[in-house]
């Protein structure tokens, strides 16, 4: 895979990195470490950059340090972005913007590899129930780039989706060091431990009524948490799991701690102020 082009932008590398717009869109955030909507800001773009590796290049400027280059743009609010795209500015505003506002601009002027563009039509048969079809157009996919791990990681992802969590262990195990440890790997990582949990838990309304009748039901606190992470529900996970750390510290030989951590892994990418809260927590719990 291509590796991701983030750049901090100074005088000195201005004029060089505005040249390569000329081919790639260049993504210019203006932000500074003590705004915390621009640190978020950050995080999601090096996000987007890290996963559409090679097609645009986010040069970053730290308004703390850079004052002039922000007064030299005619910036007055951070953060802010302008993009720059065959050698113009085609985009720009103020603000926080949403993950899927950077990637809807991004996408207006990036050229996505062909195996990307099979990744996408794979994603959509999916989502339409065509798994066969979608299998069929990861295999184009490998065969475009064998070294994009994240098609493989999409095919794991799928057989989680469709209650194959043997066959997702399987392929997720014999995948590189590299792809294990991405963003998008702990994450996997994270849905398959907690897919296990759920799998030897009761179902949900069994657990909900033990709960109802003791609130501190270690096996129901331990249910309920898997279900919440693979539910969409993190941040209730996180209190459940707090919650049963307190109730019985020792439950399963530790499990619960080692559950909190990976699920920390888990949003460590997407929602770091929560991670960094919770990592405060348990340390004071621990200590």
């Amino acid at each position: 895979m291509s590796e991701a082009y983030i750049t901090d932008t100074t005088p000195e590398n201005l004029q060089e990195i505005l040249s390569h717009s000329a081919k790639l869109p260049v993504f210019i955030h203006f932000w500074n470490p003590l705004n915390e909507q621009s640190v978020q800001a950050n995080v999601i773009l090096e996000k987007l950059a890290a996963e559409m590796a090679g097609q645009f290049i986010l040069a970053k400027i730290n308004g703390g340090q850079q004052a002039e280059m922000v007064g030299h743009f005619g910036v007055q609010e951070i953060p802010y972005y302008k993009l720059a795209f065959q050698g113009q500015m085609v985009g720009e505003a103020a603000g926080l913007q949403t993950e899927q506002a950077y990637r809807d601009l991004l996408k207006q002027f990036v050229q996505q590899d062909p195996s990307e563009q099979l990744r996408e039509q794979a994603r959509q048969a999916f989502i339409a129930g065509q798994f066969d079809h979608a299998v069929q157009l990861l295999g184009e996919a490998a065969k475009a780039d064998p070294n994009n791990f994240k098609v493989h990681l999409d095919l794991v992802l799928m057989y989680l989706h469709t209650g194959h969590l043997d066959k997702a262990k399987e392929l997720f195990d014999k995948l590189p060091e590299e792809a294990q440890t991405s963003a998008e790997g702990k994450n996997i990582s994270g849905i398959m431990s907690f897919s296990e949990i759920l799998e030897e838990s009761e179902d949900i309304q069994t657990i909900q009524q033990k709960l109802a009748e003791n609130p501190d039901d270690p096996d129901a606190l331990y249910g309920l948490a898997a279900y919440l992470v693979l539910n969409g529900h993190p941040e209730k996970a996180i209190q459940t799991l707090f919650k049963l750390f307190i109730v019985d510290r020792s439950y399963k030989n530790g499990v619960t701690q080692k559950s909190l951590l990976k699920l920390f892994d888990m949003l460590s990418e997407s929602n770091p102020q929560l991670v960094n809260d919770a990592r405060r927590k348990l340390q004071g719990l621990l200590y």
